[in-house]
């Protein structure tokens, strides 16, 4: 299991994302966090840009906010 450390590093690139990048695409997002984003997103109006699946921000602060409030809905593996 890796340290400490590494967790806090990936969570904190998680939150510099929308500031960072104009556009996020769901590929993106790293593998360990996208089942939890997809199913964040489920049932909501996504963009396609270059054949890409586009969140918006919103949406995307909303995950956010949604992790630090109630955790992840799945388990992650920090591989």
């Amino acid at each position: 299991m890796p340290g400490l450390s590494v967790i806090s590093k990936r969570l904190k690139k998680l939150s510099e994302v929308p500031d960072k990048k104009e556009t996020i695409f769901l590929g993106d997002i790293s593998k360990e966090f996208r089942q939890d984003l997809q199913q964040f997103i489920f049932g909501e109006t996504l963009t396609i840009k270059d054949g890409r699946a586009v969140i918006g921000k919103n949406l995307y602060k909303n995950w956010l906010l949604k992790i630090k409030t109630k955790g992840f809905d799945y388990d992650i593996k920090f591989l």
